[in-house]
């Protein structure tokens, strides 16, 4: 391997004036406590040895840099996929080696990929990056840093677009990777962030890397299952972006100008979204306003409506343009209903309002998951599937009306009479408001309450001798209100799953 060169001129001074100017893009000057990402290759090697050069340079004193960097802790983590037998052991050992040499300490974590492809049905390509993530969060976690640094590079910026334009992907799947992003879809650890991932190096090329290890005498490792065509992305690089050069040699650097013109245009969509988003919501659970997306443009709706979603699971991932066509024709055609979504979620859809609901289903509804039919003593109490409960009670003297909360109800005893049911809605129910001196469509009514449609089946209504007596957290029937100057009152009370 030999031992890391002192700095100079030429590639030296190239390769540390991009990676200053990539770390400033990255935010990450300053007292940065940074975890970099090391396979042994070209790539990671030389964005190693440059961070180290960079920050013992600046410690130092001025250094002739041109920004002053400081790194309170610099250390790295090697993930062993095991997959190519001894060649993944050379990987490790050289990365030990190469990090004992520059006094950099290495955390060295291991996987079974192809069990992990095989239990989650993904690739495994797709396994060794989640698992190589999934250690990679733990260490930063576990060792108290504030980020990782991948080596990400403009070639690898020019694959991932051309990647994401052959699948169809949108102006985000266009502006490729960013300098840098928060992993929230990663499992969290208890007192765990998002993983924040930096890439200061997307200024670089290929060749930039290599001449640079080249100038520190370090020859990296290189994994040969980098020229297995096998992979899409190795036909990308291989294959494809040699016959673009022919057409343009700059097409990489082009590529990469498309994804940062593209990932400018995505800010300003998304600022405008969020502001969207913001008029459109209608309580403190998510609930938004049908008629205010409806009047947006089809392409920003789009957009609201992936910035909700995100919202209501905690990540876009798998969330394609498909997902997002039938989430905004549900919103401008579905009349009440659903459809499921990516990650567990689904778009509930009722007349004036949607919501996406994520996995452990929706926040905030005061009703119970299911109502069924069940008799209501006096004294007495129903408990419902999924939490909550309703009582009943005789009280005297009667309650002040004025002093009851949307949860309680006082009805007239005699007029309720003895049995007693509490049940969900059905076909045909009928209800006489208080106020009103003849009946109507419980349907009518809940619609007229702005009740969500979603939470219509889940009201739990207490039915006594001549119908229904109250529709819990809305309204008494007038036939059964307290009579004025009555001495005594049955009174309901209605706790919610989250009582």
């Amino acid at each position: 391997m030999g031992s890391p060169k002192p700095a100079g001129g030429g590639p030296q001074k190239q390769f540390l004036e991009l990676l200053l100017e990539g770390l400033e893009r990255c935010e990450a000057a300053g007292s940065a406590r940074l975890l970099v990402a090391l396979s042994g290759g070209t790539d990671s090697t030389s964005l190693l040895l440059g961070l180290h050069e960079v920050f013992a340079e600046c410690v130092a004193g001025p250094g002739t840099g041109p920004v002053p960097v400081r790194a309170a802790r610099l250390e790295a983590a090697h993930f062993n996929h095991a997959l190519r037998g001894r060649e993944s052991d050379a990987d490790e050992r050289f990365c030990r080696e190469l990090c004992k040499r520059l006094s950099v300490p290495l955390h060295v974590g291991r996987g079974d990929v192809r069990a992990h492809a095989s239990q989650n049905g993904i690739s495994v390509e797709a396994a060794a990056r989640d698992l190589r993530y999934r250690y990679v969060h733990r260490t930063v976690h576990s060792q108290n840093l504030d980020a990782v640094v991948t080596a990400h590079t403009m070639d690898d910026q020019a694959e991932t677009v051309l990647l994401a334009m052959t699948r169809g992907a949108g102006l985000r799947g266009v502006s490729g990777m960013a300098n840098v992003t928060e992993r929230a879809d990663l499992p969290a650890y208890p007192g765990s962030r998002p993983l924040k991932v930096l890439r200061p190096m997307l200024l670089h090329n290929r060749s930039h890397t290599a001449a640079y290890c080249a100038s520190k005498g370090v020859t990296p490792r290189e994994d040969q299952s980098n020229r297995d065509v096998a992979f899409a992305r190795n036909r990308i690089r291989h294959n494809v972006l040699p016959e673009l050069e022919r057409i343009n040699p700059g097409v990489v650097e082009a590529l990469a100008r498309l994804a940062s013109t593209a990932g400018a245009d995505v800010e300003l969509i998304d600022a405008l979204a969020t502001r969207a988003l913001e008029d459109a919501t209608l309580d403190e659970h998510g609930a938004l306003s049908r008629e205010t997306l409806s009047a947006l443009p089809p392409a920003l709706l789009a957009h609201v409506l992936r910035e909700a979603y995100g919202r209501a699971t905690g990540t876009t991932v798998d969330l394609d343009m498909r997902s997002l066509e039938a989430a905004a024709g549900a919103v401008l055609k579905l009349p009440t209903g659903g459809i499921d979504l990516p990650n567990g979620a689904r778009l509930v859809v009722d007349h004036d309002s949607v919501m996406f609901v994520g996995e452990e289903g929706e926040h905030g509804c005061p009703y119970p998951e299911s109502v069924g039919e069940s008799r209501l003593a006096s004294p007495g109490s129903v408990a419902f599937r999924g939490g909550g409960s309703l009582t009943a009670r005789r009280v005297s003297p009667a309650p002040d009306l004025g002093s009851l909360t949307r949860w309680q109800a006082a009805v007239d005893p005699a007029a309720v009479g003895e049995t007693l049911l509490v049940r969900g809605r059905a076909d045909g129910d009928r209800f006489q408001p208080l106020g009103m001196q003849v009946e109507m469509k419980l349907q009518d009514f809940l619609v007229n309450q702005h009740l969500p449609a979603r939470w219509r089946d889940r009201v739990p209504l207490v039915v006594g001798e001549r119908g229904i007596c109250w529709v819990a957290g809305e309204r008494v029937a007038e036939w059964a209100r307290v009579p004025e100057g009555a001495k005594e009152a049955l009174l309901f009370e209605h706790f919610s799953p989250e009582d």
